[in-house]
Order: structure tokens, then sequence, then C-alpha cells
């Protein structure tokens, strides 16, 4: 490795800066989830010809006389709950490729909104892009929050509350390096680089998504089947009416009514209405007020501190958050749909546009009396969720992280990082059929078995569409506390077992249990062999989503 340190200092000394010193590259091995992954080196990538210069030496160690080594590619490094900037390659040398400084948006189509950007492009990054072009274009936000990477969500096919939901389905083209080092771009890029002998941009190339021939994009997604430099999106376009909508459920037995409501919406609105969120009373009662357990208590809420909350902030058994986008005469039309719709069913509906919560965030504001308190959160929390829906980076989900953390508490008037600060996080995301006979069974068996491991139960249902509903189960806990660490890995994989014996598969895994797939299934192989195809010597995150090895 000191070798190593001295090839790669002379090879890259223009094109990256090289970390080599233990307290330096500690800072790159912090995560929510208490894994243990340690870097040999980090390399932060100044350009793109670093990633050339890193590929040949690691393709030629013997020509460098250096050992062979691994290279983890992340973006900005904020995956937390489900690795952050770890990585999972299993007894060899690992070089961090930090690709954070490649923040460039390469190629803006105005007209259509379509865009090209970097790894290191955030949220914030393409809010503020968008917002000094004047455009009329929504950012794919996520609730991660502002200092997050558009282009590594997209690749790990995340999803969030805009118009576009799911946020691959947006991506058009990808451009990158492979592990032997050569540059990957789609077949009508090739066509059109032959047809006029240079590397002139294809605008076609941006704007249809399938290509020719077998559809190659998506092996690239959740896995390290090559480094990624660039995605091209088509951003969804602002409506000239918007409106969000909640409705409240009081009743303990309510949950059948609650989704019967988001069937019909998406039964008759499909296309005007977005993603809905489902959320029960713990989840909400974790957003509007503070642990009544004490942060560093490794106990979950009784039912009577929850009661408590609710009674003070007016918090329903389940909330139902949704977005309708369309015209003004859509928008007018739609939501007098879903109040015949919630009729009966729902205890209270509320749009964002209507008087009385347009006068309440006017009140609220200019009053600074203790008894409104209780609305003024509620509304601010309101209005943030009212920005994310419109695109507009948030860090309103982000509390949550530190829901169980005695040391560091949320500061709005800060850019948050639940990893530097210490906290807690797992997720559980399993996609769960959607049907109430299912829904009902994944509520009580998320009820049944996080108190187990003194973890709060908060169940979000995030439905896609009216035939494709996930769920997203923080497991919270206090990442000093030697027990609490073992507790929420327990219940991560309590609910693991429990939830795949009842038809509840995640979508999504987390570097410890990519390790745990399956190797002899037919689909795993199939993967396992394109990654060895591409990648014979394992160069790339070898074992991110790829159990088998040819």
């Amino acid at each position: 490795m000191q070798h190593l340190k001295t090839v790669l200092s002379d090879e890259l000394k223009n094109n990256a800066e090289v970390i080599f010193r233990k307290k330096d590259i500690e800072k790159s091995e912090i995560g929510t989830e208490a894994f243990e992954a340690n870097y040999d080196c980090v390399v932060i990538v100044k350009d793109i010809v670093a990633i050339t210069i890193l590929l040949r030496i690691a393709n030629s160690p013997d020509q460098f006389d250096v050992a062979p080594f691994v290279i983890n590619p992340i973006s900005t490094g904020k995956n937390w709950g489900y690795g952050s900037s770890l990585h999972n390659t299993q007894n060899r040398p690992v070089v961090l490729l930090d690709l954070l400084q490649l923040n460039e948006v390469t190629f803006f189509d105005e007209e259509n909104g379509v865009i090209s950007i970097q790894p290191g492009v955030t949220q914030s990054t393409l809010f503020e892009y968008l917002s000094s072009k004047r455009t009329s274009y929504m950012v794919p936000v996520t609730g991660a929050g502002p200092t997050t990477s558009i282009l590594s969500n997209a690749l790990e096919r995340g999803y969030g509350i805009t118009p576009i939901a799911d946020h691959f389905t947006s991506v058009m083209s990808i451009k990158g390096f492979l592990a032997d080092g050569s540059f990957y771009e789609s077949s009508l890029q090739c066509m059109s680089d032959m047809a006029n002998g240079d590397n002139s941009e294809c605008y076609v190339d941006k704007t249809f998504k399938w290509k020719h021939g077998p559809y190659l994009d998506g092996i690239f997604t959740q896995s390290g089947n090559m480094i990624v430099t660039e995605i091209t999106l088509s951003l969804a376009r602002t409506k000239p009416a918007f409106d969000s909508f909640y409705m409240r459920f009081f009743d303990k037995e309510s949950f059948e009514n609650a989704y019967s409501i988001v069937k019909e919406i998406f039964h008759n609105l499909e296309g005007v209405v977005g993603s809905i969120n489902l959320m029960d009373k713990r989840r909400v009662a974790a957003m509007v007020a503070d642990n009544p357990q004490g942060c560093g208590n490794h106990k979950v809420m009784t039912d009577e501190q929850v009661d408590v909350i609710s009674k003070h902030y007016d918090v329903p058994e389940w909330t139902l958050v949704g977005t309708v986008y369309g015209t003004q005469s859509v928008a007018k039309a739609a939501k007098s749909d879903i109040k015949k719709i919630a009729k009966g069913k729902a205890d209270q509906v509320l749009f964002s546009s209507d008087p009385l919560v347009k006068l309440g965030q006017v009140v609220t504001k200019r009053l600074s009396l203790p008894i409104l308190d209780s609305a003024r959160e509620q509304l601010e929390k309101l209005s943030a969720g009212m920005e994310v829906m419109q695109g507009k980076p948030s860090q309103v989900a982000l509390p949550l992280a530190y829901w169980r953390n005695p040391r560091v508490r949320p500061d709005k008037s800060r850019l948050m990082n639940p990893a530097k600060d210490g906290c807690g996080l797992l997720w559980y995301a399993p996609l769960v059929p959607a049907k109430v006979s299912s829904m009902k069974a994944f509520i009580e068996m998320v009820r049944s078995i996080t108190p187990k491991y003194n973890i709060e139960p908060m169940i979000t249902f995030t439905n896609l569409s009216g035939i494709s509903t996930d769920s997203t189960i923080p497991i919270v806990f206090d990442l000093k506390n030697p027990q609490a660490v073992k507790d929420a890995h327990a219940c991560l994989q309590a609910l693991f077992d429990e939830g795949l014996k009842q038809g509840f598969i995640p979508y999504r895994l987390n570097i410890q249990q990519q390790l745990e797939l399956n190797a002899n299934s037919t689909f795993w192989k199939t993967a396992g062999k394109i990654a060895h195809a591409l990648d014979p010597t394992g160069i790339i995150s070898p074992d991110r989503y790829n159990p088998y090895k040819p």
C-alpha cells in the first residue's frame, strides 16, 4: 500500500487529490448503519481523466508493481440507511473514488426539459441551476434532502413524490467507464459519432430511452458494472396548477377506509395525481414532536405518550398525503372528484389551496402566541412538504434520523448530515401487495416485531400507482449504544425474514444484505455472468448486488 500511495500520487497529481492519512480517510468511513468498512485510500476526482488513469493502474497492477485493488465509486456518499459511503468488498484493498467534484450540468435543452448531469450534481445544485434559468421544470427530489446526488438516486432506482415518482423512468441515457477503461455510450450516440466523425452530442440519444438491440442501460443500475459519469434526465414540467391534499382518519380501524380512497383516486385520476403517502400515527408523531422517552432512552413510546402527542398536535391514526398536478380547470375538477371519493370515509379533507389553510399560515406567522405553537409547527411542516411536492429540495424528512440521537439535535438552519452527526438509521423497504388484506397483515407484522427489539414501529406506505405499493420502515437507534445497535440489526433481520414468508419483498438492500443474496438462483447467476464478462477481475465494486462469482 505504501508503493500504491507513491504510484497514485504521481500518476494522479494533476487530476485528483489522493488521501492516505488514516485520520483523513476516516472522514469517508462514516455511516448511519454501524457497518465497518475500511478504505486504504481515497481519490477525490477533479476531472474525468483521473478515472481513466485509475482504471489503467487497476487493470495493470503488475506493471505498476502494486497489489490488485478494488475501486468503489460514490457520488456524495449519502446513501444513509443502506451503507452511506461504505463498501462491501471482501478481503481486498479498496480505493474510494469520490466523484463529488464532478458536478456540472453538461447539457440542457430548455425547450423540452432534457438535462445531462454529472454525479456530484445534488438536489440543491440542480434546483439553483434551474432557478437561475427561470425555467418551469421540477427537480426529482427525495426525502434525503438538498445535499444528495440526483444521479445516484436514479441509479439506485429511488423514487419521490413529484409527477415522475420512479426516478429511473426519467433516465434517458447513461454514459461512463467500464472496468477495462473503455467509454460506454449508446448505440444512437455511436451511430452519430461515426456519421459525423466527431463526438458531438446526439440529441435523439438524450430523448429516446430504449436505443437499439438489448436494453443495456438497466444493467448499470443497482450494480458495480460501470463508473457512471453522466446521465440524461427528462424533467417534469411545473404544471399551471398545483394542489396538495391531506386526509385524516381518527378511528383505530380506519386503515381500510384510507386505503380504499387511495385505490379509487388512482383508478380515476392516475396521471393527474402523483404518488400518495399514507402514514400512521407514530410516524407523524415522530415528525411533529421530540422523543418523549428521551433521545438516549432505548425504549419505544408508550401508548399513553403517543396519545399525549396526538392530542397536543391533533395527530390522527392515519394521514394521507397526495398531490394534484395539471391545468387550472383539471386541478379544480380533480379537487372536486377527490372530495367526492373521500366523502363519508375521511374524517377531514384539507387542500393546500383552501382559504382556511392559507389564513392559518398568515396568522401563525404574524402572531407569536404560545397557544398557536402547535398549529404553527404543523403548518410549517405542511409548507415544507408542499415545497418537496413542487420539486424544491427540503430537509423536512431528515429530523427523523435524529429521533434517538442524544448528542446532536436536528437543526434546519444548517445542512444536516445524519452520518456525520452520529445518527443511527437503517431502512426496511419492502414492496407490499397493493391489497387491503396484505397491507393490514404488514402493519400487524411491523407492530408486533419492532417493539421486541425496542424499535419504534413507524409506518409509511408510498403508493406509486394503484397496483404498486412500497413501505419504508425507519429503524432509528442510538449509534453509540452497543445494545441499541445489536437490537436494530436484529430487528431488520426479523422483519426481512418474516416479511419474505408473507410476500413482502425488499426492492432495495443495504450493503450487508447484498452479500447474503441467493447466489445459486438463475437470476443472480445471470447477473453475475454479465458482471464477470464486463469486469472479469472485479475492479469496480465487485460485491455490489453481485453474490454469484463465475
